[in-house]
């Protein structure tokens, strides 16, 4: 098989970026590909043996250290200041955007961002065995243990995942601060289910919310050890599930205790083809892409603006806002692939007479989805500007931050805190509008 990746530079030639100030310790046991600028690794990086670097995106900036137990192979990355790449193992990247301080285990990532460390605590963003896929965005100081699967999954910042979790398709909100018991953590062997036996994934959830979340001042939640959680779901600031439970329904604040099994005979009836009531689904994933768009706007206004004097913080951030978009496109795709699995459902239900009320609900999604899609399409790009009093606070704090973006953040004054959430709350109302979410009516109801 022909080898197409671009020919390397010599040893004799990377001996200009030692020259700059860049360590290599062993250049002939180091690939980067000609396609690579060398001008975009900084002085002051360390790239050990069996570093591959490759693509005319990729770029290192000053203190970074590649590979430093084991083969690391990058493609189109930006590795921030004094990031570490392979701090456990192996690691490979690809599209990944991983911001000043990230420490990043033994693993995989693909179209993933790490917005960096601001703390000490924990020491690493993810551990050993981590694969962060497309549309995973850890925000400052979310960080993974050992063997953690994301993908379009949103964890803002301190957020923790223990071991041996299968998280994807939800953000997770929550907490005011990196100290014991004051971060939202999920425990080790939590699965989100995002996949239904049918096939679809509308499923989205929500662990506290955008619109106050943003703020990090909310209580904490708490999913503990091998819990299963059925998408969609949400849950409020405060949540606690107990070790072991499964839940499919939302999470109220104080504990929630695991849903009883089921009594039904393992061989009940089950028609992959004919759906039930859509309404709790459909309402849900309405509701994810308000939250979604609001992120959205937050990205694009409030750390736009912290960012503003900052070239390279604009640019990171705006990579993070690349991953919220990827998450709301994820979500309308999905929700409408549901709608067109209702014409299968449809037929099959006539079949058995057309007095079942799921009929009507179902004709119902089918057939306006399309005005459905270019509602949430629209309303995606059609935030309203931030309030004055929110961006003149937030100008005041930054000053006092130390280029921080959590503790600028929460020395928001109340009163401005307060205008910024009524906007947000606006964002959602907004996309998830009464009329919008009275097109598909409970059974029971026809509208």
């Amino acid at each position: 098989m022909e080898d197409r990746e671009p020919s390397g530079y010599a040893a004799a030639e990377l001996e200009r970026l030692a020259q700059k100030g860049v360590h290599i310790p062993s250049p002939h046991q180091v690939h980067i590909a000609r396609d690579v600028p060398l001008e975009a690794i900084a002085p002051g990086v360390v790239l050990h043996p069996f570093t591959r670097l490759g693509g005319a995106g990729m770029r290192i900036d000053a203190g970074a250290v590649i590979g430093a137990a084991g083969p690391a192979t990058l493609h189109d990355c930006w590795i921030g200041k004094e990031a570490v790449v392979g701090a456990l193992g192996p690691v490979t990247l690809d599209g990944v955007a991983a911001g000043p301080g990230t420490v990043l285990g033994c693993g995989v990532a693909e179209q993933a961002v790490f917005l960096g460390k601001e703390t000490g605590d924990p020491d690493f963003s993810t551990g050993f065995g981590f694969r962060a896929r497309k549309g995973s965005l850890y925000e400052e100081d979310a960080n993974s243990a050992q063997h953690t699967d994301t993908k379009m999954t949103i964890l803002f910042p301190w957020v923790t995942l223990g071991s041996n979790i299968n998280w994807c398709d939800i953000l997770v909100a929550g907490g005011s601060g990196p100290g014991a018991g004051r971060f939202s953590e999920i425990g080790s062997g939590a699965i989100h289910f995002n996949f239904t036996p049918r096939g679809d994934k509308a499923t989205g959830s929500l662990l506290g919310n955008v619109v106050d979340g943003v703020f990090l001042n909310e209580e904490r939640l708490f999913i503990g050890g091998h819990a299963s959680l059925v998408g969609p779901l949400n849950a409020d600031f405060g949540a606690i599930t107990g070790a072991g439970g499964r839940f499919h329904r939302n999470l109220r604040q104080g504990m929630n205790l695991a849903a009883p099994p089921s009594q039904e005979a393992e061989s009940a009836s089950f028609d992959l083809e004919v759906y039930g009531s859509i309404y709790r689904i459909y309402t849900h994933q309405i509701e994810v892409v308000g939250q979604l768009c609001a992120l959205d706007a937050w990205y694009g206004q409030v750390r736009a603006r912290l960012a503003a004097n900052d070239a390279d913080r604009s640019a990171l951030y705006a990579r993070g806002r690349e991953m919220v978009r990827l998450n709301v496109s994820e979500r309308i795709a999905q929700l409408g692939a549901l709608a067109g699995r209702m014409e299968r459902s449809l037929a099959l239900l006539g079949q058995q007479g057309e007095d079942d009320p799921r009929i009507h609900q179902h004709r119902a999604l089918l057939d306006r989805w399309p005005g459905i899609e270019a509602h949430l399409l629209g309303a995606w790009g059609r935030a309203v500007e931030a309030p004055a009093a929110l961006m003149t606070a937030l100008d005041a704090c930054a000053a006092q931050a130390d280029g921080k973006y959590t503790r600028a953040i929460q020395a928001l004054p109340a009163a401005a805190a307060a205008e910024g959430r009524e906007w947000l709350r606006g964002i959602v109302a907004d996309v998830a509008s009464e009329h919008i979410l009275t097109l598909i009516s409970p059974l029971g109801r026809s509208s």
